[in-house]
């Protein structure tokens, strides 16, 4: 299956359900899943809108300096059908994410226990909330703080959106799902610190943030109301910087986590290599390699058993490892050996 390519579609020609590439990297080796919020007044382009302000949509024209091997997708859905009709609506659109993400061999976000999408579950490093309420806030309970977001973007109390959410019980069973699954993530929470006019803080930081202990969930405040928290005009927007930096270090924490876990298998191979001169590099894999260098400075590296090296010059360096399988984290431990 191929996703497509993310182009502005023409106004009124806007799909309601997809999920579009906006960066794909050659060399991609981690995956960005944009999911927008609430969607009442049924605007067209509300998924790229989310992220946009004026005509940059910083996780396309920003994000890449910041993270050049990340894939960034974005998935649209039609909130306002989901929230209308109560729970089995929000739990439809979860499945249609996940059923794109499942069919497209891609690996990340939300996921219930459903062994079909255990991979994309077990895949799953870290979520980021902006201005997304998790609990009632300001002695609200849930749905009304939900009703207060559908406020901030109608300004109309007789909206049957509004009146729907506000009953807030399914919310509550979408909650109780979701914290079932958070040992599993790692958490950042943006929060806004701005009013919007006479509502106020429209998602307070108790509302907003999960409670969770330091190490798995990190609270982020920023200068922004309800309306504009994930939506950054230039990559100095120091708001940007500062949602940018911690997204980064999610990501690597989540790249160092599977180089950690996953085992390199290296092939039975009986390698000669002989090099003279300075700064040369050799690299052996297997069984039965034998290796000469002359100069100085030079850099070898053998995997496997039954190896041979010999070395003339200065400033050489050398290491032999006996095994036929190696973790990877040794592995990466013995390059930062040699590029140091």
């Amino acid at each position: 299956m191929r996703i497509p390519n993310w182009t502005k579609p023409k106004r009124g020609t806007e799909p309601r359900n997809f999920l579009k590439v906006l960066v794909d990297p050659q060399e991609a080796n981690i995956d960005i899943v944009a999911v927008h919020g609430l969607n009442p007044l049924d605007k067209p382009s509300h998924a790229e809108a989310t992220w946009t302000a004026g005509d940059k949509l910083w996780l396309k024209d920003f994000l890449p300096e910041k993270l050049p091997t990340a894939r960034v997708l974005l998935f649209g859905y039609n909130s306002n059908v989901a929230f209308q009709t109560a729970t089995s609506g929000v739990r439809e659109q979860a499945e249609n994410l996940l059923n794109r993400l499942e069919g497209a061999r891609t690996a990340l976000f939300h996921s219930n226990n459903d062994r079909t999408y255990k991979s994309i579950a077990e895949s799953t490093f870290g979520i980021a909330f902006f201005g997304t309420p998790h609990r009632g806030g300001n002695n609200a309970e849930i749905g009304g703080v939900v009703a207060n977001i559908a406020r901030s973007l109608l300004g109309n109390p007789s909206n049957t959106f509004m009146s729907a959410v506000k009953e807030g019980t399914f919310l509550d069973l979408i909650e109780d799902d979701f914290r079932q699954l958070l040992e599993s993530f790692q958490i950042l929470t943006f929060y806004e610190t701005k009013p919007m006019g006479r509502l106020g803080i429209v998602v307070d930081q108790n509302s907003a943030i999960l409670g969770l202990p330091g190490t798995r969930e990190k609270q982020i405040a920023l200068d922004k109301d309800h309306r504009n928290i994930c939506k950054f005009s230039s990559h100095d927007d120091p708001e940007y910087q500062q949602v940018a930096d911690n997204i980064a270090s999610m990501v690597y924490s989540a790249i160092r986590a599977r180089a950690s876990s996953e085992p390199i298998h290296i092939e039975a191979k009986g390698n000669t290599s002989s090099c003279s001169g300075s700064e040369n590099s050799t690299w052996q894999a297997g069984f039965g390699n034998k290796s000469q260098t002359i100069g100085d400075a030079n850099k070898t590296r053998q995997f496997g058993h039954g190896n041979e090296s010999e070395n003339f010059g200065d400033g050489n360096k050398t290491i032999q490892v006996s095994g036929g399988v190696f973790e990877i984290r040794d592995y990466i431990d013995l390059l930062r050996y040699f590029n140091h």
